[in-house]
């Protein structure tokens, strides 16, 4: 990954969620896969919009914006690991 993207995403995330992205796995985060993929398009969506961009992570749990976070990172691999979230019942606790 390139430290301009690692750079873009830590200003949109923020330090602790783009750490805590670096370290744990998609399907450790109690997400909605369909809630990640919307929340992709979103922020894709306002590219030029960098405030609405943030306004939009800004919004979401904190789960959720890891993973988004990870998507981002990373979205051949984490539209797998979604597609497999998506296939196994979700622990709630």
């Amino acid at each position: 990954m390139s430290a301009s993207v690692d750079s873009e995403l830590i200003g949109l995330f923020g330090h602790w969620t783009f750490a805590t992205a670096q370290v744990k796995r998609l399907d450790e985060l109690k997400v909605d896969p369909d809630a990640v993929k919307a929340a992709a398009q979103q922020v894709i969506e306002q590219r030029d919009n960098p405030t609405r961009q943030r306004a939009i992570v800004d919004a979401m749990d904190e789960d959720t914006a890891v993973a988004l976070c990870l998507w981002l990172r990373d979205p051949a691999n984490a539209s797998g690991l979604l597609k497999q979230a998506r296939a196994k019942p979700r622990k709630r606790g």
